[in-house]
């Protein structure tokens, strides 16, 4: 087997792996507001927010005159969690991290630098969900909302919303007169006081509303929540009520938060995630509400008071999602999976069917090498990511890869990294590897990368250390998958894989 020779230039997101600049005093950072920059040659700010585990936020960094920002997000002790330079290159050189996923509960530190230590202005801003805000309503200068029945009444003066409902067991909801009408989607409301004294309260999100039918995201006083599908009136329990350690019974001051993107939905308190639904009842796009309910078989009344509702919706280009061009990284390949759901990049309706904690390939001599996983099943479309340990006992072209779409050993496509920072992405047909996608990263060397390979029906999507290096087509057929060395000398090449996961659909 001969040496790909490198064809493509390393993607300029790729020095976002050099070491960081030394940042000017930490700042907070608010959602929904944007912050100006002005930055010195070589210089960057850094910004900072508080957010709780598994909360969805998205950042973008819009330069001013030309100025080519980037953004970088590190966690409370200076860790890497991702980064972007330019998310739309050559037509745009703003900087944008969209729907992220946030691990822990944290301080999270933003920081913004000038590309190859440039100097100019921008302006960031840090957005709940996704990056385009759809509706920011305050409820000032009372805006007419409806309730779907007769039910409920709503009351939007004073700058709040106040949803009461006084029927034995009954939910009620209530949409604006000019609502927005999406199907992926980030809602979010602060619930400012809700009381029943007679019986036990609900309050709720609404959204993908379309006439009588719509989901129904609902909390109750007891600190359970439940997720519905309603259907012409009839409503369907897809998940029943339930407790959360992050919600506090009794508590009547709190967030509440839905997230929907095709058939996946996830739900949040207080901007914490606290579960996830999948239905593909209502796929199309429809509008977003709150709801108010009583829980008590005899009637007494609910109030509840909204300060305000945030809906975001994913940013477009041309129509279409802006694929990321970094990924985080994590061992736990549901969490990922999660991530590339949110942003677009793989579909909600799979399931995970391959996880192996342990494998590990070694050889000597020209070649690919490889160990086959999955017993023998077939996929066709999947994402799926490995963490691997490269080493070589001699100095070389010795890599590590992993196989997919393996038909026979004539017939299969390989993503490989190598010892010399070589990279590559290539279909082998009759025994002969394509032109492909080649490239040289010098941060690529022997010890441990994270590999994460997306087939989605015609186009191959390769990310190295999180990073996008690029994307090349390829004919969608089912193939088993494996792990292998990639020697394109006669070296000695350990690769020890771990956490490799496959996510199918």
């Amino acid at each position: 087997m001969t040496r790909f020779t490198p064809i493509v230039v390393v993607l300029c997101g790729l020095l976002l792996l050099s070491a960081p600049l030394a940042a000017q005093n930490q700042q907070p950072l608010t959602p929904l507001v944007p912050v100006a920059g002005n930055l010195g040659p070589g210089a960057s700010n850094a910004w900072t927010f508080p957010a709780p585990s598994g909360s969805v936020y998205s950042l973008i960094a819009r330069g001013a005159d030309g100025f080519d920002p980037v953004l970088s997000v590190t966690d409370g002790v200076g860790r890497p969690i991702i980064s972007n330079d330019d998310y739309n290159y050559p037509d745009s050189v703003d900087a944008l991290l969209e729907a992220i996923i946030l691990p822990r509960t944290d301080t999270y530190t933003v920081t913004v630098s000038g590309f190859n230590n440039a100097a100019g202005r921008y302006t960031l801003t840090l957005l709940p969900g996704f990056a385009e805000t759809a509706t920011n309503e305050d409820f000032l200068g009372s805006p007419l909302w409806m309730p779907l029945g007769d039910s409920l009444d709503t009351d939007t003066s004073g700058g709040q919303i106040t949803l009461r409902i006084a029927t034995a067991r009954t939910t009620g909801v209530a949409f604006p007169v000019s609502a927005v009408n999406a199907a992926d989607f980030y809602a979010e409301t602060e619930v400012a006081a809700v009381n029943n004294a007679g019986s036990g309260w609900i309050v709720g999100v609404v959204g993908r509303r379309q006439a009588s039918n719509y989901y129904l995201f609902e909390l109750n006083d007891q600190g359970l929540w439940r997720f519905s599908v309603i259907v012409r009136g009839e409503s369907t329990v897809l998940r029943d009520w339930g407790p959360h350690p992050s919600i506090v019974p009794g508590t009547t001051r709190f967030r509440l938060g839905m997230l929907a993107r095709g058939v996946g939905f996830d739900f949040f308190y207080d901007g914490g995630l606290i579960g996830s639904v999948s239905d593909q009842t209502l796929p199309s796009s429809g509008a977003v509400g709150l709801a108010a309910g009583t829980t008590g078989s005899t009637p007494s009344e609910t109030l509840a008071v909204f300060d305000n509702l945030i809906i975001s919706t994913p940013l477009q280009i041309d129509g279409q999602p802006v694929l990321p061009n970094e990924i985080g990284t994590s061992s736990d390949g549901r969490l990922v999976v999660r991530e590339l759901e949110q942003r677009h990049v793989v579909d909600a309706s799979g399931e995970m069917s391959l996880t192996v904690p342990q494998s590990s390939v070694q050889a000597t001599g020209i070649g690919v090498s490889r160990v086959m996983l999955g017993r023998g099943l077939r996929y066709t479309n999947f994402a799926l990511g490995a963490s691997v340990l490269l080493q070589t006992t001699t100095p070389g072209p010795g890599g590590c890869g992993i196989v997919f779409r393996f038909e026979d050993e004539n017939n299969y496509a390989l993503a490989y990294i190598d010892a010399t920072g070589g990279y590559g992405l290539s279909q082998r047909t009759s025994g002969v590897f394509n032109p492909g996608l080649f490239g040289e990263n010098p941060a690529i060397e022997p010890g441990e990368h994270n590999l994460l390979v997306i087939a989605d029906a015609n186009t191959l999507y390769y990310y190295i250390n999180g990073q996008s290096v690029g994307r090349l087509d390829n004919v969608p057929v089912a193939g088993e998958v494996g792990t292998a060395v990639v020697n394109f000398a006669d070296v000695n090449t350990s690769c020890s894989f771990s956490d490799f996961w496959l996510w199918r659909w």
